[in-house]
């Protein structure tokens, strides 16, 4: 059902004939439901009001977002949604979907003219490059408009529109003209009708959809060769469905793009070809990059049609930066388990480790751009209600959609955090047990040392074992004037007060220390 408040204007436009047996008080509370979400009583029952065993007539005009895709479906399920939760007894005989009106006239802004440039100047080459010096300002940036707006089919009626009365506004000043005021997104046909490349627009999805089979055609195994062609001729069935220019008598595309958008999608897949092969078999690059970037696209996509289908949408663009705020105070505390993960291989806490904040910072945001692969099943949900999928059945809808957020949140930060965090301590661990000094890991950079004390070895206090000068240890760092060391040989972690060492660097652990 489409809450009262949605964001975004309507997008299917439905006159509905429906069958009512209810009582007139039922069918006030119908109609009060009805134009709270928008919709039109357009003929109501017959009065006097017959009798409640009597089924009447009544022809609706429903206005909701979503896709072209089941519209019909939609304005019936619409409907039977109210009643049941009305509990009338209603049946949609007649549903006609109106095809929206497409004609859009260009617009045109009303500005003062300049005067013009002496005869004798005006007639010289100088002279003409000054006067298109001039008009530039005022043409392209409107530094001369008057402030009035015309939307009409061509200049003469514009500027027709533009010296008129208007009631409540000063005479419009002599000496006017009028010029382009229209977006380049926006450039419409002289009738009406966008242009060629405003009529593109259908064909982005199938565009995507070609790049991907590109892409699969350098990645994919020897036994998955079936799949890129199958991708390709799918992205072309679908171009061929969507493409509304080739629907529309008069419309022409070029003939590089095809009846179907054929060709478009043929140079798509050939740039998916390219990106697929700019990097070695297995190893990650162009492609990969481009793959990333389609999947953000496509998620982004999706969560804007679920914010535009949602009452919460008028409230989103202050509780998030509202939120937003909060966002600091929690950066340093997420990136916490990833140092200690680390640590953790080698017997040691956070608290005997002093990590720099901004290392802290940069773990704390990769938990954050990981967590956001829950992201996924709230766009998910989006594409669903914009195919109109979530009407009769939405409360299942969201509960899925909630079961997948949370396997989404944990899985990510499982698989491209937590993982990764053990796998590079163990990889450390390995490494220092091997005689190889591990690399940094956020703010930690292990190094090998002899530990020197400035007092009798037996003297110098020690948690976690014995110290030994004559082997070099692991220094891991240090954290309130204890230094954070692993006895390769023990297997063990030893912390001891930096004030009764002197810590020599050395490059061949192997070697005892002089």
């Amino acid at each position: 059902m489409v809450a009262s408040g949605t964001v975004g204007r309507w997008d299917q436009r439905a006159v509905v004939r429906v069958e009512l047996r209810c009582t007139e008080a039922d069918f006030e509370l119908f109609e009060a439901e009805v134009q709270v979400r928008g919709w039109k009583v357009l003929e109501r029952p017959a009065t006097p009001w017959p009798p409640p065993d009597r089924r009447q007539p009544c022809v609706l005009e429903l206005r909701f977002p979503g896709s072209r895709f089941r519209a019909c479906d939609a304005a019936r399920e619409h409907l039977e949604a109210l009643a049941d939760r009305l509990l009338l007894d209603l049946t949609v005989r007649l549903v006609h979907l109106v095809e929206r009106d497409q004609v859009r006239l260009p617009l045109w802004n009303v500005y003062r003219e300049l005067p013009p440039l002496p005869p004798e100047v005006a007639a010289t080459r100088r002279g003409r490059a000054r006067d298109r010096l001039r008009r530039w300002p005022v043409l392209i940036l409107g530094t001369r408009d008057t402030g009035r707006q015309v939307q009409a089919p061509d200049a003469e009626t514009a500027l027709a529109e533009a010296t008129g009365e208007l009631a409540g506004t000063p005479q419009p000043p002599a000496g006017v003209a009028v010029r382009h005021a229209t977006p380049l997104r926006a450039v419409r046909e002289p009738d009406g009708r966008p242009r060629p490349t405003r009529r593109l627009l259908p064909l982005r999805y199938p565009v995507l959809l070609a790049i991907v089979s590109g892409v699969a055609t350098g990645h994919l195994p020897g036994g998955w060769d079936w799949l890129p062609p199958v991708l390709f001729l799918l992205a072309v069935a679908v171009g061929g469905t969507r493409h509304a220019p080739a629907n529309r008598p008069g419309d022409r595309p070029g003939r590089w793009m095809g009846p179907d958008g054929t060709g478009l999608l043929t140079v798509s897949a050939a740039f998916g070809v390219c990106v697929g092969f700019s990097a070695p078999r297995g190893k990650g690059g162009f492609g990969d990059v481009v793959m990333a970037l389609l999947l953000c696209f496509l998620v982004a996509r999706g969560l804007w049609l679920l914010a535009r289908q949602s009452a919460w949408g008028r409230t989103a663009p202050w509780l998030v930066p509202a939120a937003l705020t909060a966002v600091p105070l929690l950066l340093a505390a997420l990136g916490l388990p990833l140092q200690a993960m680390y640590l953790h291989w080698f017997g040691l806490d956070m608290e005997d480790v002093d990590v720099p904040a901004v290392t802290r910072v940069l773990a704390s945001l990769k938990v954050l751009a990981t967590s956001a692969v829950w992201l996924i099943a709230p766009a998910a949900v989006g594409y669903l209600r914009h195919a109109h999928l979530l009407i009769a059945h939405r409360w299942f809808g969201y509960y899925t959609m909630l079961t997948f957020s949370v396997i989404a949140l944990l899985s990510g930060i499982v698989a491209l955090s937590v993982f990764p965090a053990v796998m590079a301590g163990v990889k450390a661990r390995v490494a220092a047990e091997s005689g190889r000094t591990p690399g940094p890991y956020f703010g930690i950079d292990p190094e090998w040392v002899c530990v020197l004390p400035v007092k009798d070895p037996a003297q110098v206090p020690t948690d976690g074992g014995l110290l030994d000068p004559a082997r070099p240890y692991l220094l891991l760092g240090d954290a309130g004037g204890r230094a954070a060391l692993w006895d390769v040989r023990e297997r063990a972690a030893l912390k001891i007060p930096l004030s009764a060492l002197r810590l020599v660097p050395v490059d061949d652990p192997r070697r005892p220390c002089p």
